[in-house]
């Protein structure tokens, strides 16, 4: 019964975990997805930064400088937007990784409880088993008295 209840408590908890490890895992890859889109766009806005500065050294028109001002502005806003997302990211991982610990712990709980039981119902077999020893002992050495006994007569 003990066995049966333990058994159900570690395979429920053990899925428990199992998901939670997938969360975590699944927020650490849209981590590594937001750092490679954010390095992403800090290169591109790097290369057109410096094609801004090729066009004031190529003394472009002020409307195409204008529209690369711009544009690198846009770029920015969008840098900041993916750090905020980046950090969010961060976040939920975090948040992922307390949560698989709080259930791992948990599990292993459950673990120690179970051996526990087992040691107990170990315990409890052998000193059964050495009751019944010494009740037959007990019995033998009755019978082998009254036998004894008998043949005195």
């Amino acid at each position: 019964m003990a066995e049966n209840r333990f058994r159900l408590l570690k395979e429920l908890v053990q899925r428990e975990e199992d998901e939670a490890a997938e969360r975590m895992g699944a927020c650490s890859r849209r981590q590594r997805e937001a750092q490679e889109k954010l390095a992403l766009l800090e290169r591109f806005r790097d290369e057109y930064e410096e094609r801004l500065r090729q066009a004031l050294r190529d003394d472009a028109s002020p409307e195409l400088i204008l529209n690369h001002r711009r544009f690198l502005a846009r770029l920015d806003d969008a840098l900041i937007l993916q750090r905020e997302e980046l950090a969010r990211c961060a976040q939920r991982l975090e948040e992922a990784h307390r949560a698989w610990q709080a259930v791992r712990t948990r599990r292993r709980a459950f673990e120690v409880l179970e051996a526990r039981a087992d040691a107990e119902a170990l315990a409890q077999a052998q000193r059964l088993a050495q009751k019944m020893l010494d009740e037959h002992a007990s019995q033998k050495h009755l019978r082998r008295a009254r036998e004894e006994g008998a043949d005195e007569r």
